[in-house]
Formats: structure tokens, C-alpha cells, sequence
């Protein structure tokens, strides 16, 4: 299935063309900018019968038609022309990473979708994960951060110990070894698909069914994986074929 692109994912690039214009950029502006960031193709460049819009640019119209960008408080549009708001740079500050790496391109199609549409309806609120395994439940509080289930990582490390696998997946380096008891049962744990799949409520799962969703990594192998974008199963290869 041709991978398209949503009103939704518009919202965050948007609100950064926004926040490097002070002067405001018409739907015109955001039109032509869009189209240059984001790269439309296939069937959102064809034009739409009897208009003179493409299906991409329409969406960019309907930023406006729906007030997208309004209902969420992100930009006022005064004079025919969109302004972020300090509550869209706020937005932007927190979620701007997130939305790169969601759209990274390594994660299924569906799951992206849905990332980006839970990613813009948490835009309100603060958010923490409750003690329960539920990966993605949105809690107020007054932390910027989901911080995951220590219940399941808890799991998860008896999980990986019981396997003799407190080590990282990629590359095989081991706390414990290296460092002695200061990285005794240490790892990072690597989210296959981003939290922010789960739908507002969480996905209520089994400490197993969670756990399906973690691998073990060290630091470097973490940060290497999420500066480039790549899947563990890609980084493995890479790093069987440097050795």
C-alpha cells in the first residue's frame, strides 16, 4: 500500500517553518515550504479533478479549513497569515524529536499513523506513565517525560538475567564484565515500535506481551540505532560486517 501523507504529520513541520518566520508565512508560503520539506509523491502530487490543487496542497488548505492549528492553540492566523503561538514553541521543543524519529521510516506504516495522531493529541498535557504495565497511558503531572513501567522493566531484567542475556543485543558488551558491580544488572532497554502508538488510555498488555516490545542494548549501540534511524536487525549486520 502506497504510504501517504496525513494532515496529522503536517502539524509539526508546520509550527517549524512558523517558529523561523516571525513575520508570519500564508497557506501559499507553507504550501511551496511543505512541498520542499516533506517531499509528496505518488498520489499525493497528482492534481485533484477540477481544482487546481494537488492532494498534498489540499491538506496544507485544510490546516486551515479545519483550524488545525487553532484548535490546538499552536498558531493564531490574523491578516491571512499564520504566527506560532508560545504554547506551539513549547509543543515544538518537546516533540519535535519524537516526531523525527517516528517518522524515521524504519517502523511499520500503520504504526506511524497512529504515532503521529497520539502524538498530536497528547500536545496538552504533561505526561508520566502510571505504575501499571501500560505502556503510553497519559497521566497530568507536572513531568515533560514518559517515563516507562518500572514494574516492567523490573520483568524484563529478570527475564533477559534468566537467559544470560543482560547484555547488549548488537554488539554483546556486557556491564557486569566490564565494570564489575557497578554494571551489575545494567542495559538499556530499545523500544521496537515509539510509545507513542499506544492509544491515550495505554495499551493495558501482560508483562510478556510487553516485553516483547524491549531489547537490550548498550549506550553506544542506543544512540548509534536512533542517530541513523536504523532497525536492531540492520545494526547487527553493520556491525558483523565492520568487524
Amino acid at each position: 500500500m502506497e504510504e501517504r501523507i496525513s494532515e496529522a504529520q503536517l502539524v509539526i513541520p508546520t509550527l517549524k517553518l512558523l517558529s523561523i518566520h516571525d513575520n508570519g508565512l500564508s497557506t501559499s508560503d507553507l504550501i511551496a515550504m511543505l512541498t520542499e520539506v516533506m517531499q509528496p509523491s505518488g498520489k499525493d502530487v497528482e492534481v485533484i479533478s477540477g481544482r487546481s490543487d494537488t492532494y498534498f496542497s489540499q491538506k496544507v488548505r485544510n490546516l486551515r479549513s479545519h483550524k488545525t492549528l487553532e484548535r490546538y492553540n499552536f498558531a493564531e492566523y490574523v491578516n491571512k497569515k499564520y504566527y506560532i503561538t508560545e504554547i506551539g514553541l513549547n509543543f515544538l521543543e518537546v516533540k519535535y524529536e519524537e516526531y523525527e524519529y517516528i517518522n524515521s521510516g524504519h517502523f511499520d506504516v500503520e504504526d506511524q499513523k497512529i504515532a503521529n495522531l497520539n502524538l498530536l493529541g497528547a500536545s496538552n498535557r504533561y505526561f508520566v506513565l502510571e505504575e501499571e504495565v501500560s505502556e503510553g497511558k497519559l497521566v497530568t503531572t507536572n513531568s515533560k517525560t514518559r517515563k516507562r513501567s518500572q514494574k516492567l522493566r523490573n520483568y524484563a531484567f529478570e527475564y533477559y538475567k534468566s537467559k544470560n542475556k543482560i547484555k547488549c543485543e548488537v554488539c554483546g558488551f556486557d556491564f557486569e564484565i566490564t565494570y564489575g558491580a557497578l554494571g551489575k544488572n545494567y542495559i538499556e532497554l530499545h523500544h521496537i515500535k515509539p510509545v507513542s502508538i499506544y492509544e491515550e488510555n495505554g495499551e493495558i498488555s501482560n508483562l510478556e506481551e510487553a516485553r516483547l516490545n524491549l531489547v537490550p542494548l548498550c549506550s553506544n549501540c542506543h544512540k548509534i540505532l536512533h542517530r541513523n534511524n536504523i532497525n536492531v536487525e540492520k545494526l547487527k549486520e553493520v556491525f558483523q560486517n565492520e568487524r
